[in-house]
């Protein structure tokens, strides 16, 4: 029984779907993301599910496609909870006008520093901002997030498959401390560029 249930055997099953697996995922990833479903399980799933390389690409394309579809989907009047006037009466003062002018830089912060991506992608897709600047923003902000995620579940699919400890000394650590050294060098762009409008 505990054969049939291994990580080795999940993988398997994943493999024997050839490419089939990546627009299943996706495809969940983005019905998850609508309906507020955190994002960090799902992409736990994905990064042990295809591996670090493999998992970072269907991860970062997850991302995006959840963002634009959410984003439609607000445009076109479904799931708007709150109109623009609304949301802006909801935000502190000043913060509305600092967001029009910051937008990709507000989506990025919010994105690096692990806001729930549904408040995320429902809440910029309301306010005053372009496809363009949205989906960067999202790049952006999501980019490291995923590739922690993925490289850090490699790591641990190789662990627990080996039986090895050692392993968490794999090189693959290094991209995940210098992503942590990028998301506070982030912070401070972020505020830096915030005391100046």
């Amino acid at each position: 029984l505990y054969g049939s249930l291994s990580l080795a055997s999940l993988r398997a099953i994943i493999d024997g779907m050839s490419w089939v697996g990546i627009p299943f995922y996706i495809a969940c990833f983005t019905l998850g993301v609508i309906f507020f479903v955190p994002a960090t399980p799902i992409a736990l799933i994905g990064g042990i599910v295809f591996g670090p390389w493999l998992g970072f690409a269907v991860l970062q394309t997850s991302s995006i496609v959840a963002a634009f579809v959410i984003f439609l989907m607000v445009r076109a009047g479904l799931f708007l909870i709150l109109d623009k006037k609304e949301l802006s009466d909801l935000l502190p003062r000043g913060i509305y006008s600092r967001f029009s002018r910051n937008a990709v830089l507000f989506i990025v912060y919010a994105r690096t520093f692990m806001f729930p991506a549904a408040a995320i992608n429902y809440s910029a897709s309301a306010l005053d901002i372009g496809l363009g600047e949205y989906l960067l923003g999202t790049l952006l902000g999501s980019l490291p997030h995923n590739l922690a995620v993925a490289l850090l579940c490699g790591v641990a699919y190789d662990v627990i498959l080996a039986g090895d400890i050692r392993l968490v000394l794999q090189w693959k650590l290094v991209p995940v401390a210098l992503l942590t050294i990028f998301n506070i060098w982030l912070a401070h762009v972020f505020n830096s560029r915030l005391k100046k409008t």
